[in-house]
């Protein structure tokens, strides 16, 4: 069989989830898919559910089995095996649209993509809240190639070309969360050509037992050494001047919201902050006026605006104070 789009799907202690993951990509409207489960070390019953998938789909299923080295060591054993004209990837407790590889493969070819992004639904375990959110992050008047450093930086919302790992040689980080971040930004500085498919093909599923869901986890900390291997990467191939306010914007983002607010379930939540604070304003000195801060709500404009060091402990006082107000 000739293959369009290898999937790439790592799994670790999944078995309660990996059916219907499994599921979702083998009736995948694209035939010519390959699907590469990467076993990377698991303790439960996955293996044998991996076992079925190959037993039944022979030919579009291959099984790999690996010690255990964490997400990103399992996709970049899983990349090699890959014989198609794109990778995608997949977390084995997420499920797919069932058009998600056909849609994405077939925008690809009509522009020529390197690329191809897609949008996203967060779903939860224990309610039927959903919240949709936009792969893309458009603006008039400036170049895709840059938006997207504002964009959700996911590895499993995007279709790539394989060529663009062979000839990066880019790889995840291995033992460090927060591993799609170090691939997928520069790429987005190697691609001649980024396209959108500007549909919800993916659902994330939101669960408390998930790595990104630990609460009080010392490698939250892990942030601030994958944002200095962007800002390495940036350097090192003479991209920073041109890139310049798209890394401030991914630095503030990381490290005062989406990590900063993570922080905020940790015991060490003033150090991170403040290791935060010296860090922007070491590399980014002006970053708290961002061109592209606009595009944040409001009262995350206001937080970033006037969060200094000095702000901390009062600020953190005002949030427990705020939690135990909270109803339970």
């Amino acid at each position: 069989m000739s293959v369009s789009v290898s999937v790439i799907v790592p799994v670790y202690n999944v078995e309660k989830y990996l059916d219907e993951c499994l599921s979702s990509l083998v009736n995948q409207t694209l035939s010519e898919l390959e699907i590469i489960v990467v076993n990377d070390g698991t303790k439960d019953n996955s293996q044998s559910i991996i076992d079925h998938y190959v037993k039944q789909y022979p030919n579009k299923v291959v099984s790999l089995i690996k010690e255990n080295g964490g997400l990103g060591d399992a996709r970049n054993y899983g990349i090699p095996y890959a014989k198609g004209e794109y990778i995608g990837f997949v977390d084995s407790d997420d499920i797919v649209h069932l058009e998600m590889y056909e849609k994405m493969f077939n925008k690809a070819k009509l522009e020529d993509s390197d690329l191809v992004l897609c949008d996203l639904e967060y779903f939860y375990e224990t309610s039927s809240e959903k919240m949709v959110k936009e792969g893309l992050v458009q603006i008039e008047n400036i170049d895709v190639n840059k938006t997207v450093f504002l964009s959700p930086l996911f590895a499993w919302n995007k279709l790539y070309r394989k060529s663009l790992f062979i000839e990066s040689g880019l790889k995840y980080p291995i033992g460090l969360w927060y591993e799609d971040i170090p691939v997928t930004v520069p790429f987005f500085t190697l691609a001649k050509k980024i396209s959108y498919v500007h549909e919800t093909l993916i659902y994330y599923r939101q669960r408390s037992t998930s790595i990104m869901g630990s609460v009080d986890n010392p490698k939250v900390k892990d942030i601030f050494d994958i944002m200095h291997l962007c800002l390495n990467y940036f350097k090192d191939h003479n991209l920073l001047e041109t890139y310049h306010d798209e890394l401030e914007f991914l630095f503030l983002e990381h490290l005062m919201l989406n990590g900063g607010f993570r922080f905020l379930l940790s015991h060490k939540y003033k150090d991170y902050l403040a290791f935060s604070i010296d860090t922007l304003d070491s590399n980014f000195p002006h970053w708290r006026n961002n061109k592209y801060l606009f595009t944040l709500p409001r009262r995350y404009q206001i937080y970033i605006k006037y969060m200094h060091s000095f702000m901390i402990y009062p600020f953190s006082i005002y949030l427990k104070l705020k939690e135990k107000r909270k109803p339970h």
